[in-house]
């Protein structure tokens, strides 16, 4: 998952508080260096130096307490389940622990399969692949349908994954049922005056 432009704004300015001890030369040096990262390049520098929790917060961390937006499709009590904002594809969808542990529980692979499933159902995409990852030393299960159409990760707009979130969260209208049609049978039935044979 590729930091959002506020996510690495936060972590930037992170990085920035604590340079407070560092020489002025430096600092500047440094200062201007990190204003001029891409969240790319943000993120691979936080992996490289293993700043995980700058701040004492993961960027996880801070979607899972709520300081940071993303958007919710499904929980449970020890997981969520977040729209990708880099999706490969429709529907793609991250399962976050709400502790930053080492591994993957199992609460967290069954939240990935009732995702799993509601994808499924909505969009009847060709299979659905889950991969387990770690992003920031957090652990993930990635939740990827796919169609046949895929052709790399895009950035999605805050309004595409609002309108997918609605998409997934709303049910399905119930069925109406079908009244079977009475027939009506009339009082007096036409009768036909009797023939007389010849």
């Amino acid at each position: 998952m590729t930091l959002t432009e506020e996510q690495a704004k936060q972590i930037k300015e992170k990085l920035l508080e604590q340079l407070s001890n560092f020489p002025q030369d430096k600092k500047e040096q440094i200062t201007q260096q990190v204003n001029t990262m891409t969240p790319n390049q943000l993120e691979d520098f936080v992996k490289q130096n293993q700043l995980n929790h700058l701040g004492g917060q993961c960027i996880f961390c801070s979607i899972v307490s709520g300081e940071t937006q993303a958007l919710r499709i499904a929980e449970n009590e020890n997981n969520i389940a977040i729209l990708e904002i880099n999706p490969l594809s429709k529907g793609h969808t991250l399962v976050v622990p709400r502790e930053h542990s080492t591994k993957i529980e199992s609460s967290a692979q069954e939240l990935a399969k009732e995702v799993k499933e509601k994808l499924q159902e909505k969009f009847n995409p060709n299979k659905i692949e889950l991969k387990e990852i770690k992003v920031m030393e957090h652990p993930l299960i990635e939740v990827i349908p796919i169609y046949g159409t895929e052709t790399g990760k895009k950035q999605a707009t805050e309004e595409e994954l609002k309108m997918l979130q609605e998409e997934i969260l709303k049910k399905p209208e119930p069925q109406e049922e079908k009244e079977e049609a009475i027939l009506e049978i009339p009082e007096k039935l036409f009768k036909m005056p009797p023939r007389i044979p010849r």
